[in-house]
């Protein structure tokens, strides 16, 4: 209970249906009410994309734009505040990715921001082009954004800092971000096909080869940071970066790649560090029975060997046997055997059942609305339209929960999850191939419009009363607001509505000398629905309501 003013000997008190502090690490959590949820749903903060959305991101502390990725070769700005139909270009790469973007993995694949963007105004993209029939190449490019144009990037300005070629059109990977080192980690798929065999992949699998760029994480220094690193390796000798001298298998030009930080990866479709302690998660597609996630603790040694192609997930993989879920082992000169020591097995495996058959992974939350999610990691499934969470405890995975019908009721995202993505703020987004961006967020019912640490807690000026405008803090629609007036622990009574966020002059009633007014807003959405906060200590009544 917050005191506000007084006239007189009695008090005008407002009364916050919640009574804690935003907490959150990885993330400016100032001026955000916190929600004690247990449960999720979505709502749509984007309509109408045209490009197949497939990545949403933001520049660091940029708390009221985000940013989305479409296939189709456009980077989308969307506003805090504006409508979900109303949006606009920010880099247009159409013409580049011309013929690429129409098969279906390749196109406009990543994105992310300079650790320094808001210094240098730099970011980074991951492209495929190339003719409709080939050959196809990956590019990894830098931009600029536009002098004078924060919303405009300059589309004349690209710098390559690396290309290779992809033998077949799938399998491309795509996720660029940096890392907490500040170096730039790319993923790549293996090349494509079935089996990670045939014209161009290694004799044992692109995976496993040492020697190319495919089925990897590469670990780059964009910024020229490690003095003593070493020139481009298998990216070229002109390409605009340097190698860190620690990545673990630099050993200078020729052999083995310099930039591999890590291999033995089929596809892997969106890694995401922990944003909390730098631990990385990596989902990767598997084939015809197995998807997984692999789990890379911060403290743990880079160069791992995540499997493919000797096994895929938990289990044996056999290129002559590849219907077949779990074959017996098979022995590829150069390889490790499957179920070698020197391996890394995923932490999760999920096989093709329920739909299931191409795993999309997420990020682990960070939030600031969300402070019980913390420490989940979000991950998905294209076919199946998924949504599931777990947590990472002593290296095991625990707390598994299952959010589709919730987030995505009446299968709502089957063949249609692309991906997922956070704002500045560590808010987590699902891309719907459809032209959807959705916002994972707590249910209208739990939360307040002007609790402690609020955007813009209740304010009791001469001209306005004014609260939080809850849509455009946490992006669920709002169709108008309720102030209910009553003695705190009581019954509240409805006294006035209004669709905007404030009521000019406010309560034209004072109380009695050393009576008290105690005030609870509330916010209604389309659908009726009212927020209350998770354990509202009072009792509202609505039927008075003008």
């Amino acid at each position: 209970m917050i005191p506000h003013r007084r006239r007189g000997p009695a008090i005008v008190t407002l009364v916050s249906l919640l009574g804690f502090s935003p907490s959150a690490r990885g993330a400016d959590c100032s001026g955000v009410a916190p929600v004690s949820n247990t449960s999720l749903t979505a709502v749509p903060v984007v309509t109408g994309l045209p490009g197949r959305p497939l990545y949403v991101t933001a520049p660091p502390g940029d708390r009221n734009r985000i940013f989305i990725v479409e296939q189709d070769g456009f980077i989308r700005i969307k506003k805090r505040g504006d409508p979900p139909d109303q949006f606009r270009t920010f880099l247009d790469l159409s013409s580049v990715v011309q013929a690429t973007r129409t098969l279906d993995e390749m196109g406009l694949l990543g994105l992310t921001f300079d650790p320094d963007y808001a210094v240098n105004g730099f970011f980074y993209v991951d492209y495929t082009e190339g003719p409709l029939n080939g050959p196809w190449f990956t590019v990894v490019a830098r931009y600029p954004v536009l002098p004078g144009d924060p919303d405009a990037a300059d589309p004349d300005g690209e710098v390559r800092l690396l290309r290779f070629p992809q033998p077949q059109a799938n399998h491309n990977g795509g996720q660029i971000q940096f890392g907490p080192d500040g170096h730039l980690y790319v993923s790549t798929g293996d090349g494509g096909g079935a089996n990670d065999q045939g014209t161009g992949h290694g004799t044992c699998g692109n995976g496993q080869a040492l020697a190319t760029l495919l089925g990897k994480i590469l670990r780059l220094d964009v910024h020229g940071a490690a003095p003593a690193g070493l020139n481009p390796d298998c990216g070229g000798a002109s390409a605009d970066y340097r190698v860190p001298a620690d990545n673990p298998f630099a050993d200078g030009p020729g052999g083995r790649c310099d930039e591999v930080w890590a291999y033995g990866l089929r596809n892997p479709w969106r890694t995401a560090f922990d944003a909390a302690n730098g631990d990385l998660y990596i989902a990767d597609v598997g084939q015809n029975c197995w998807e997984e996630v692999n789990y890379v603790p911060a403290a743990q040694a880079p160069g791992r060997n995540y499997g493919w192609r000797p096994m895929e997930g938990n289990h044996c993989f056999n290129p002559a046997m590849a219907l077949n879920c779990s074959p017996t082992g098979v022995t590829c000169t150069g390889s490790p055997a499957c179920r070698d020591p020197s391996l890394t097995l995923p932490v999760l495996e999920v096989g093709h059942v329920g739909g299931v058959c191409s795993i999309t992974g997420g990020p682990v939350y960070r939030g600031c609305l969300m402070p019980t999610f913390s420490g989940a990691y979000f991950y998905g499934d294209y076919c199946a339209g998924s949504v599931k969470s777990f947590r990472m405890a002593g290296g095991l995975v625990t707390d598994q929960r299952d959010w589709t019908a919730a987030v995505a009721p009446g299968g709502a995202l089957v063949n249609s999850l692309t991906s997922f993505g956070q704002d500045a703020q560590g808010e987590i987004y699902i891309t719907d191939r459809d032209g959807t961006v959705l916002r994972i967020v707590p249910p209208f019912a739990d939360l307040e419009v002007s609790g402690t640490g609020a955007a813009s807690p209740f304010r009791l000026d001469t001209d306005a009363w004014r609260w939080e405008d809850l849509e455009t803090s946490t992006m669920h629609p709002v169709d108008h607001y309720r102030v209910y007036r009553g003695l705190p622990g009581g019954v509240f009574t409805c006294i006035f509505t209004t669709p905007a966020p404030q009521w000019p002059g406010g309560d034209p009633d004072v109380p009695s000398p050393g009576s008290v007014f105690a005030y609870v807003v509330t916010a209604v959405n389309p659908g009726g629905d009212e927020t209350h906060g998770v354990a509202a200590p009072q009792t509202l009544d609505p039927a008075a309501c003008p």
